[in-house]
């Protein structure tokens, strides 16, 4: 029976709007715990990398300091009790992009009793490094690792979601076959019950035997038993998916075509994977991470020489305003080296990134070999069930003939009702097999789009 008939007769039974298949994924996606989980971790990648910036906060620091001397000497004179305060603040901010750094402080120190005096002054210290560091590509370094884990958690939650879907629609699938061996199995009663009222007329009228009456009641409860077999199926499958989407059991009916065929082809699939999977896509990003990293280990292996520049004024009187009038500036240019003897650390970590590359390359060659062997079997599976779909409905004719036939030799006499109560039974068991070969199609339809990450984009 095609998808027409199907939902034509569970809607007369049920009265409810059936369910696609589009439907069923788009209600999953709504009301499902795991799609919001998802959203979650790309959520938590986001607010990782915000934190990476924390290096480029402006870092603001207070000291304060008092100090009693007695019987000492000052610079310029001599006393026997002096009380010194201080009182300083600065503020520092790095430049990632640029691995530059600013500190900007100025400092309050006033001295009283035997000597009065207010000193202020006021600095600004600018680093820029010229090889370490330089343009920042190790202060950098968090932030990029921080975007390609971004970018790497939507491929991952891609992948992870398609799994589930992939999951939840095989069950889907499951439904409609459900649905469609219920049918079968009704109409094998109807005719079953028809077939025993008829033979029960012709035992009356003395046309047959008692053991054609006795195999046809056998045949009935058969059928009866086998009908509530696939309702109890029908039912607890329902049951189980209406829990999964949050939804009412009434309304668990699958609207799909259980018998379509697709038509799409891949030419070169090897290839295509190559340049589209998914998976190999995360393998790369995970490689590009383990570049990032080496850039920096490779710079950090160099010598610290940055450019410093300093500008300060300073002022000293017996007032403190006085002290801000009478300032006088100095500037200050020159260069600092710090050279690493030995390099172990970074020497040690560029080697064990480059061994990480070589492996990450043959992990993905792995991968490769994995999604492609599982792509390519799915592809000649669903061209053997293809072929096996197209057999069935030759045999289901063939069936209904061997049927139509055994029906009239009977009603002729020259046949037995065993011989008609066993063609009924064929043709049901072929519809079955029918039903199960296009639900196993169906099925490796699915799993064929997941493995070339088409089922979602």
């Amino acid at each position: 029976m095609k998808k027409s008939v199907v939902i034509a007769m569970l809607f007369s039974t049920i009265g409810v709007q059936a369910m696609t298949e589009q439907a069923f994924v788009e209600r999953l996606k709504e009301i499902h715990p795991f799609f919001k989980q998802q959203a979650l971790s790309t959520d938590i990648k986001k607010i990782e990398k915000q934190a990476t910036t924390a290096n480029e906060d402006w870092i603001i620091s207070i000291n304060s300091t008092y100090q009693s001397e007695k019987n000492a000497k000052d610079a310029a004179a001599v006393y026997n009790s002096l009380d010194t305060a201080l009182i300083g603040i600065s503020t520092t901010k790095k430049h990632a992009a640029t691995g530059s750094e600013i500190t900007i402080e100025h400092t309050w120190v006033k001295k009283n009793k035997d000597l009065n005096s207010n000193r202020n002054q006021f600095s600004m210290d600018y680093s820029y490094p010229l090889l370490r560091n330089k343009d920042g590509i190790n202060d950098r370094l968090s932030v990029d690792v921080a975007q390609i884990a971004i970018t790497q958690n939507k491929l991952e939650r891609l992948e992870a979601e398609e799994g589930f879907i992939l999951e939840q629609l095989t069950r889907f699938l499951d439904l409609a076959y459900a649905q469609q061996q219920l049918l079968i199995n009704e109409h094998r009663l109807t005719l079953a019950k028809k077939e025993l009222a008829l033979v029960k007329e012709k035992y009356t009228a003395s046309v047959v035997e008692k053991v054609d009456v006795l195999l046809q009641k056998d045949a009935y409860q058969r059928a009866k038993q086998q009908l509530l077999q696939a309702q109890q199926e029908l039912t607890l499958l329902r049951y189980e998916i209406a829990i999964t989407l949050g939804t009412d059991f009434e309304k668990i009916v699958a609207e799909t075509d259980l018998y379509k065929i697709d038509n799409f082809k891949i030419i070169a699939l090897k290839d295509y994977l190559a340049k589209n999977s998914r998976i190999l896509k995360i393998n790369d990003l995970a490689k590009n991470t383990v570049k990032r990293q080496l850039l920096s280990f490779k710079n950090q292996s160099k010598a610290k020489l940055n450019l410093n520049l300093g500008l300060s004024s300073t002022g000293e009187k017996t007032s403190y305003s006085d002290s801000l009038d009478n300032q006088s500036t100095t500037w200050k240019v020159g260069l600092s080296l710090v050279y690493p003897l030995g390099g172990t650390a970074s020497n040690s970590n560029i080697q064990k990134a480059n061994k990480q590359l070589l492996s990450l390359q043959q992990s993905k060659q792995q991968q490769l070999l994995k999604v492609y062997t599982r792509a390519k079997i799915l592809q000649e599976k669903i061209k053997l069930l293809k072929e096996i779909l197209l057999s069935n409905e030759v045999q289901i004719n063939i069936a209904k003939a061997r049927t139509k036939e055994e029906k009239q030799r009977y009603s002729n006499g020259n046949g037995q009702a065993s011989f008609v109560i066993n063609a009924q039974n064929n043709e049901q068991v072929v519809e079955l097999n029918y039903a199960k070969t296009a639900k196993d199609y169906q099925k490796a339809v699915l799993e064929f789009k997941a493995s070339i990450d088409h089922l979602i984009r």
